[in-house]
């Protein structure tokens, strides 16, 4: 729609008999070329989207996304149980101590409620699978998944936002 009105705009700003833009006037020159920068400026946007094409590759990405967020939607009902954060965890894990007593911290801090999924019981197994994690720690949130060990400073921004 702003399109039409940029092509209108410079319908308008082109004098009728000037076929030949290098037979404008300075004055007449001057007008157009006010009118075509006003047009441009108002409508970048639209002129960039235009240059730019067709993105593919962002579209793409953009379904990947979308994707993932409906898998979480999904999800995070039974995965989550109401909890704000839940935290992947294995036997074989070098730093889910760290992970858990930090999130305990964090928790008592902030109000935020977790729950724990060992890696080992299929239920949380089929958890990982489905979303493509297979090493812990890592974090669900009903709208990201956050993968290794976060420090806690960025948790906390995460349970917080």
């Amino acid at each position: 729609m702003r399109a039409i009105g940029v092509l209108a705009a410079l319908a308008l700003a082109t004098p009728a008999n000037a076929n030949d833009f290098s037979a404008l006037g300075p004055a007449e020159r001057a007008a157009f070329d006010a009118e075509l920068r006003a047009a441009i400026l108002a409508s970048g946007d639209v002129i960039a989207d235009a240059l730019a094409g067709p993105q593919p590759a962002q579209s793409e990405m953009q379904q990947y996304i979308q994707d993932d967020l409906s898998l979480l939607e999904r999800l995070a009902p039974d995965l989550l149980e109401g909890h704000a954060v839940a935290l992947f965890t294995s036997p074989d894990c070098s730093t889910c101590t760290t992970a858990i007593s930090e999130l305990k911290e964090l928790s008592m801090r902030y109000g935020a409620t977790f729950i724990l999924h060992d890696l080992s019981a299929p239920q949380a197994a089929g958890w990982a699978e489905a979303l493509g994690l297979s090493e812990a720690p890592f974090y669900v949130l009903p709208d990201m998944v956050l993968r290794g060990h976060m420090p806690a400073v960025v948790l906390a921004r995460y349970l917080t936002r």
